[in-house]
């Protein structure tokens, strides 16, 4: 049985490219997700929130995949396969744990060769083709390795925020024209070679997989593409079904933002994701987080996600609790007001909700 260990869906390329394989390849696995980022120490004896990122026991940023704390990992891994293995020394996901095989794999392009090798019975996404075969590999090393600046300077996480395209950097801006010049030249490529199919080497390969957190990017941060035969393409993997499922999810956080009224509870909770274990709700985009120590913020915080309104969450609350609607609407009040995004907080341990 295989398993997939990955980041957010919002946040993680790396973890996109390896689950599009997957479905791609149509093996039968299982998905577990490893928040990223959150500011929690992963320890032996339970959780620890934490103020400052010199506290993580991350590693130093991979360049390709990304970092994860072990213990963390190891906690999420049901195998217990991930004890004693190479991600011990290179905690990152994506990760690929096959229980039949005893392998584990934590690089994107390795776990697709792992696929093309063990599940010959399965669709191949590198072709017969001996000169397709070799292009695809290719390509795809170049996207794994040498487009850092671009990665990082118009990011994936940020290409489903508010952005602003005028902000990314001058070497991710090279990096880009060279990205969209060797698009165009690869599609012209393959139809001088007489390749048929709407995607970089005919039908849908590695290749694409590995690019296609790219073309989210670069539809994201509304950049203008002048080829018709690229945006062509673009259009093509943004529409494939694998990719189309998966950005669906990746937006659904920013979907549900979207749909409520600014500064209603709905709206100020939706701002926040949530770890049950210590009660922790965190504000990825300005990693600001806060402990909710009683059941009454709890019950609040979780009827706002829902998109509850102030009133129906006063009802509710009043109802459960037996406790007058005019003293709910206060602490309803006070609480989002205390948590809303746009007020300035300073991490403090001993300061809790």
């Amino acid at each position: 049985m295989l398993t997939l260990i990955i980041g957010d869906k919002q946040f993680s390329s790396w973890s996109m490219r390896a689950s599009i394989i997957l479905k791609e390849k149509k093996v039968p696995y299982r998905e577990v997700v490893a928040g990223l980022d959150w500011p929690i120490k992963f320890t032996d004896d339970g959780l620890i929130p934490i103020n400052a990122k010199d506290e993580y026991d991350l590693p130093k940023e991979p360049a390709s995949g990304c970092g994860c704390q072990v213990t963390q990992l190891l906690k999420l891994d049901s195998t217990k396969l991930l004890k004693n293995s190479i991600v011990e020394h290179l905690p990152r996901v994506p990760i690929l744990i096959d229980s039949d095989t005893g392998a584990v794999i934590c690089d994107v392009l390795s776990i697709s060769e792992y696929l093309e090798e063990g599940f010959k019975d399965y669709p191949c996404l590198l072709s017969d083709d001996v000169i397709k075969r070799s292009d695809i590999r290719v390509f795809s090393s170049h996207i794994h390795a040498d487009l850092l600046p671009l990665m990082s300077g118009m990011s994936y996480a940020n290409s489903f925020r508010k952005n602003d395209k005028y902000s990314i950097p001058e070497e991710a801006h090279e990096q880009l024209h060279e990205t969209l010049e060797l698009l165009e030249s690869t599609l012209k490529r393959k139809v001088e070679k007489g390749w048929s199919g709407k995607f970089l080497f005919g039908d849908f390969s590695v290749a694409d997989a590995m690019f296609s957190p790219m073309a989210q990017q670069i539809r994201g941060w509304s950049i203008e593409v002048e080829s018709e035969e690229v945006n062509a393409y673009l259009d093509a993997v943004l529409n494939r079904e694998s990719v189309k499922i998966y950005l669906n999810e990746a937006r659904e956080p920013y979907l549900l933002l979207d749909e409520t009224a600014e500064d209603s509870p709905a709206w100020i909770a939706r701002h926040y994701r949530f770890w049950p274990e210590i009660n922790m709700i965190h504000n990825c985009e300005k990693d600001v987080f806060h402990i909710i120590e009683n059941e009454v913020g709890l019950s609040l915080f979780n009827l706002a996600v829902k998109g509850y309104t102030r009133d129906d969450i006063a009802n509710t609350i009043a109802k459960e609790y037996n406790v007058k609607k005019e003293i709910i609407l206060e602490d309803i009040d006070s609480f989002f007001t205390d948590i809303h995004p746009n007020k300035n907080v300073e991490n403090d341990l001993n300061v809790v909700l």
